[in-house]
């Protein structure tokens, strides 16, 4: 194009991009003959530099209409289960670069349930909450920055099969570490942040046994002004479990030194990283959090009633007991009656009787 020939609009939602359909991005000239699309090289006369692909539109050309983009742009409600679904379809063979990339297996990633977005290029995490339901989606960008789709509520990061049966289970902020224990052969699962997720959790582990142990990793993230967030964040999501499940769980950093577990796995797990898994539990320094004393109020089964129509009661079931074999066991509190009632009982064998007091 020379400086002489108009400058090339805008596309928009009203006038879209005739060679991918889309209504942003993309640029075409007034007259509607030429058209750069950054989208699209197939096609293309020529590439117009970091703007895109320089194309010529047919005059028969028909403005392709893409499907609809799956983040929500409104406030309707998102089926997250079925755009998980549709993103897992397309992430093979990707999911393989992304294990390479994190120093992951493929398999954990597909325990995830990972999937790819082919027009943005993101890799798709979904985030349950504690009854297995996906509640939203987190994006993660070919540059490493990290967004919720829209409409998102942040949940957990964890496979189907979470738990093998035997063994602790760790707590570890995000995805990303949850793959790598997962590769390490550990059961895990990925809180959204280093605090947050305490009732997803609770709800998740509500019946997890007495007998093994829970752990929240934190990271190995001391700032220069002695700020640890991974370390603060643990201890308060470890108070927060221990408190809501009313149980001793622990809290504890990634041996060696390094900052998280995907970092240990990447330096010590080696071409057989299931081996390693006992060295990495048995590097763990775990600190117990032990829950809060909790104090019930008694609720009566009845209604209350006086003390005398009480021993009333007590002397009437004490006599029906005795010509039934058995044994007769009364529970009343201290001051209830009970030695008078028995009292009472030997008078009535003798024909006596007395006003109960």
């Amino acid at each position: 194009m020379d400086g002489s020939q108009p400058p090339m609009l805008r596309v928009s939602p009203q006038l879209r991009c005739p060679i991918c359909g889309y209504g942003d991005w993309c640029m075409v000239a007034p007259d509607g003959k030429t058209a750069i699309c950054p989208r699209t090289a197939e096609g293309a006369i020529k590439q117009a530099g970091a703007a895109g692909w320089f194309h010529i539109v047919h005059p028969d050309h028909v403005t392709p209409h893409p499907a609809p983009e799956f983040e929500p742009q409104h406030t309707a409600k998102v089926d997250f289960k079925w755009l998980s679904d549709i993103r897992r379809e397309r992430a093979e063979p990707r999911l393989h670069d992304l294990a390479r990339k994190l120093g992951v297996s493929v398999d954990a990633l597909r325990c995830l349930k990972v999937g790819y977005n082919d027009y943005d290029q993101t890799f798709t995490f979904p985030e349950r909450d504690g009854q297995g339901n996906i509640i939203g989606i987190l994006l993660r960008y070919p540059t490493g920055p990290k967004k919720r789709i829209r409409g998102s509520k942040s949940g957990l990061s964890y496979a189907d099969q979470w738990d093998n049966g035997s063994g602790s289970v760790l707590l570890v902020e995000g995805p990303s570490d949850t793959a790598a224990l997962m590769t390490l052969g550990c059961n895990a699962i990925g809180r959204p942040s280093n605090r947050g997720g305490y009732a997803h959790l609770a709800d998740l582990l509500s019946d997890f046994p007495d007998d093994r142990n829970i752990i929240v990793l934190g990271d190995n993230d001391c700032k220069e002004d002695g700020f640890w967030p991974g370390k603060d964040g643990a201890i308060q999501t470890a108070s927060e479990v221990s408190k809501r499940l009313e149980r001793t769980v622990y809290w504890a950093l990634p041996p060696d030194g390094v900052k998280d577990a995907r970092a240990w796995l990447n330096e010590h797990g080696g071409d057989n990283p299931t081996s390693m898994r006992d060295c990495f539990l048995e590097g763990l320094q775990l600190q117990a959090i032990t829950p809060p004393p909790v104090i019930r109020s008694f609720v009566p089964f009845q209604e209350p009633i006086s003390l005398g129509s009480y021993r009333q009661e007590m002397l009437k079931r004490r006599l029906l007991s005795l010509d039934r074999p058995g044994i007769y066991l009364d529970r009343s509190m201290t001051g209830s009656g009970k030695s008078a009632i028995d009292y009472r009982v030997v008078l009535n064998l003798f024909g006596r009787t007395e006003e109960v007091a």
